[in-house]
């Protein structure tokens, strides 16, 4: 029986593809998926959530056990309506189940025999030496779907033949190096694989062989843009001319996307998904969403192959369209992880309003603001990091790097920011803004902020996924 589930999942996947190889016409990659009435959209996710619930109950002992569990049977969940009946599953649940059952786990409905006869490639999270990565093995079925999905993304962003693309991402386990390089494969794109490249050849590369897409976290483009300038090369003049930005909430963040486009004269998009269920994007921009400049931009979710959820974190209630939640998603397309009610744990909040670009899908409001373990507590207060991150990067005079520590003394929280002064500012001429700055972030947090402004260059540079916010009170909340 588990042949033929398999085989009916895949067919039902590949039928509800269109358009496979290239864009239908200008605007759209997949017209009739893209710009469809939402009631179509819901029809198009219940046969996938039918069949993707059968196949777990049939393949992955972790799920069957799961479902059972919670007093459900082979033929519970039919449909959208039904898909409330599944329990949430945590990132927790997959690395006991991976630790009881190495070095795979049991979650995932691939067989061995599937995986040695049409595998493609194994992906992990990154780990530490007490809790190792969590794991995850895909097939060419996955690879070609990622391909697909992530070509449409990226033509709603603009990308087109004749581009060039340089993909900064880190060639190794993660996906965000692959997603994108197979969808540019796919659209015609030539790459040029800056992966395993240091930033000063990298900036060498696109000073020579002029890309005209380039590809890596908000962090990075800020970097690597200071970087060309210090070698003499300037990143508003250079060959791009679109960047793709993933990793972080950094391209929704306003002030930093005003950053990054002002410093690379780029118009700055957004990519974001997840390594455990939202493997291609679930979340992109598109040319309007992108163009607008008096509120953060919103972006795009992918319906057809996703289910997103915004649910209250406590009682993992559906919250209110426009409230704001924790994500929770169901994956609709892939043949290894095709996963029911995932929690992602990014807040974010969602309308339904048509774009005004065509497409029908829902958005996310601003992006996602931050992740729910990331929500930070002081004083009766909560924020997410971003916010400070926006704070300090509307004032023209402080560098792209900075640091937050938050310590408890004489039982207070306090807050220390350490800046550096923008290195477009000359010497000399630069007055230490430390009270605007904390004048301008305790209008923003509402909490008073210690500022100590250093040399430039004294701050670590990032190269990858920034961490600028550290805890270092003794318990937390």
């Amino acid at each position: 029986m588990s042949n033929d589930i398999r085989e009916r999942w895949r067919e039902l996947v590949r039928g509800s593809m269109c358009h496979a190889d290239a864009p239908a016409d200008t605007d759209y990659w997949c017209p009739e998926l893209e710009t469809i009435p939402r009631e179509r959209i819901r029809e198009i996710q219940s046969a996938k959530i039918a069949l993707a619930y059968r196949y777990l109950w049939e393949c992955s002992p972790f799920y069957r056990a799961k479902f059972e569990r919670a007093g459900l049977s082979a033929d519970s969940v039919r449909g959208v309506a039904d898909l409330a009946k599944v329990p949430v599953t945590r990132r927790e649940e997959w690395l006991e189940d991976q630790e009881r059952n190495p070095p795979w786990g049991t979650f995932s409905p691939l067989r061995q025999e599937d995986w040695t006869d049409r595998g493609w490639m194994l992906f992990t999270t990154s780990g530490t030496t007490a809790a190792q990565p969590r794991v995850f093995r895909h097939t060419r079925f996955d690879r070609d779907l990622w391909s697909w999905l992530g070509a449409r993304a990226l033509y709603a962003m603009g990308v087109r033949n004749g581009d060039i693309a340089i993909n900064c991402f880190g060639y190794g386990t993660s996906v965000a190096f692959w997603g994108l390089h197979y969808a540019l494969n796919l659209m015609g794109v030539p790459v040029v694989s800056g992966g395993g490249a240091n930033t000063e050849r990298r900036a060498f590369f696109i000073h020579n062989y002029r890309p005209t897409v380039l590809l890596c976290t908000p962090s990075y483009a800020l970097y690597l843009g200071r970087a060309m300038q210090d070698a003499g090369y300037s990143p508003q003049e250079s060959s791009i001319r679109l960047i793709v930005a993933a990793g972080e909430p950094g391209s929704c963040i306003p002030s930093t996307k005003q950053r990054i486009e002002e410093l690379w004269h780029a118009r700055l998009h957004d990519d974001f998904g997840c390594t455990e269920v939202a493997m291609s994007p679930l979340g992109y921009t598109c040319g309007y969403q992108v163009k607008q400049t008096d509120h953060p931009v919103d972006v795009h979710l992918m319906e057809d192959a996703y289910v997103p959820e915004v649910l209250h974190p406590d009682t993992l209630v559906p919250v209110a369209e426009g409230e704001s939640g924790v994500l929770v998603v169901s994956n609709l397309f892939s043949e290894s992880q095709p996963i029911l009610r995932y929690m992602m744990g990014d807040w974010i909040s969602v309308t339904s309003e048509p774009c005004p670009c065509g497409r029908t899908h829902a958005r996310a409001i601003g992006g996602l603001k931050g992740r729910n373990d990331e929500l930070i507590k002081i004083r009766g207060l909560m924020f997410f990091p971003a916010v400070i991150e926006d704070s300090v990067r509307r004032l023209v005079e402080v560098g792209d790097e900075f640091k937050v520590e938050i310590r408890r003394v004489d039982d207070m929280d306090r807050i220390k920011l350490t800046v550096e002064p923008s290195s477009q500012i000359p010497k000399g001429s630069y007055a230490p803004p430390q009270q605007r700055i904390a004048r301008a972030l305790k209008g923003a947090l509402g909490i008073d902020v210690e500022v100590e402004l250093v040399p430039y260059g004294s701050l670590p540079r990032t190269t990858f996924k920034a961490k600028r916010l550290f805890d270092l009170r003794e318990a937390p909340f």
